[in-house]
């Protein structure tokens, strides 16, 4: 008797709750997680940083207007985030884009575009330089990034701006 009365509490909560939402990623962040195969991408870019695809030129990227552009979107985002290892230059390989909407107010506006994917066959012993050239509208945001290599207990912190876009990883 106790089980299910615990149970129907359980479910009454769940569906008297307010949904919560959360961001997949914190604003102009990003993480590069490290494997013997390679490395994971995830960073979180201004959607400012598409002007093109802002169809009406309000300013503001919303959802219908990432779906019209986002063949577009997936272009720019492999030439402008990747990483170099001596002349070699690395794209991201199953890249998504995911389009995070504002919790507040107006919900068909983007307030962030998340980029996934991962870099193969990248050496962290072989000058590994991570780029990204996302930094919104008037190129006045910053993205810190942070690398992690767990199985070697590898970490490093570093911050990319529009007059800084890439860093010596590791």
């Amino acid at each position: 008797m106790f089980y299910l009365i615990k149970r129907i509490a359980m479910i009454a909560c769940l569906v008297t709750s307010t949904a919560a939402s959360a961001h997949l990623m914190v604003a102009e962040q990003g993480t590069l997680n490290f494997d013997e195969s390679g490395a994971y991408l995830v960073v979180a870019i201004d959607p400012s940083s598409f002007p093109d695809a802002d169809a009406d030129k309000n300013g503001h990227l919303s959802a219908e207007e990432f779906k019209q552009a986002q063949s577009d979107l997936f272009k720019h985002v492999q030439a402008q985030i990747y990483m170099t290892q001596g002349k070699t230059k690395k794209q991201i390989e199953g890249l998504l884009l995911s389009p995070q909407t504002a919790h507040h107010g107006d919900q068909s506006e983007i307030d962030q575009i998340v980029v996934m994917g991962k870099f193969v066959g990248v050496d962290h012993k072989q000058g590994l330089r991570f780029h990204n050239g996302f930094y919104g509208k008037g190129n006045d945001k910053q993205l810190a990034m942070r690398a992690k290599y767990k199985r070697l207990g590898l970490t490093q912190r570093f911050t990319l701006t529009a007059k800084q876009q890439d860093a010596k990883v590791f």
